[in-house]
């Protein structure tokens, strides 16, 4: 081999290791960029109402889209989407709020605000806060995210049923007091069952209120992600198309 072609092939060497280097932070990013984000969600009516319907669906698939990712979106048990994210089988969940979360994850900055309200009869005073449950019989829909103080008043008797709809119906019934519930879903409940102008709230006062965000993994990966979804949300945010989402009653 001649001198010549030994230092070209050097020279090459070189540049293609400076390439390399070059290269080497898109490659550390771009898992995150083509792996399908594995998203988990639970029912919730209105919001979740399955893996492709819902205002919490359409909102993570704007953000995930603004965000330049692919999203896949599966269906769980509330529990058990819990138990998909402590074993890293979900990049994310959403929604998710801090009460709910019992493993270490990345909040993105809050996209909604969960308020618990109670509802009562119009014939009946309106419960202000938790404390006024105690002695009344208190319906809650099994499966939502309650903070402990909601559901662990002394002298309060509770029980749960599936939907907020079947909740409101009690409520009309006289089989119970007060219904616990979110806000919007349960206003869309009452009005299902025309019910507007039987069953009121104080409107001024929650029971608790908690921030909604996207919950990631604590590892590299949902770190990235985790940004990249921050930055979507805060495009989002400023535009308007945030709030238009939210807004969204169907």
């Amino acid at each position: 081999m001649s001198l010549y072609s030994f230092h070209g092939r050097v020279m090459r060497t070189g540049r293609l290791l400076l390439a390399m280097y070059a290269l080497l932070p898109l490659l550390l990013v771009m898992p995150a960029q083509s792996e399908p984000i594995r998203m988990g969600t639970f029912a919730i009516p209105l919001m979740v109402e399955s893996e492709n319907r819902g205002v919490f669906i359409r909102l993570a698939e704007a953000v995930a889209e603004e965000a330049g990712q692919e999203l896949n979106i599966a269906l769980f048990p509330t529990q058990r989407v819990r138990e998909e994210f402590v074993e890293r089988h979900l990049d994310v969940i959403f929604p998710a709020i801090d009460v709910s979360m019992n493993s270490p994850y990345l909040a993105t900055t809050a996209v909604y605000s969960k308020r618990i309200f109670a509802f009562t009869r119009t014939a009946d005073p309106r419960v202000l806060k938790a404390t006024d449950m105690a002695g009344k019989r208190v319906g809650y829909t099994a499966g939502f995210s309650y903070s402990d103080d909601v559901l662990s008043v002394a002298g309060a008797s509770y029980q749960s049923t599936i939907t907020d709809p079947q909740n409101i119906k009690k409520l009309l019934a006289g089989r119970i007091d007060v219904f616990i519930g979110d806000e919007r879903s349960a206003l869309r409940a009452i009005a299902e069952q025309q019910a507007d102008d039987l069953v009121h709230y104080e409107r001024t006062q929650p029971l608790s209120e908690h921030p909604v965000f996207f919950a990631f993994q604590r590892t590299p990966r949902g770190s990235e992600l985790h940004q990249r979804f921050n930055q979507a949300l805060a495009r989002m945010a400023a535009d308007g198309r945030l709030a238009a989402i939210l807004n969204q009653t169907r």
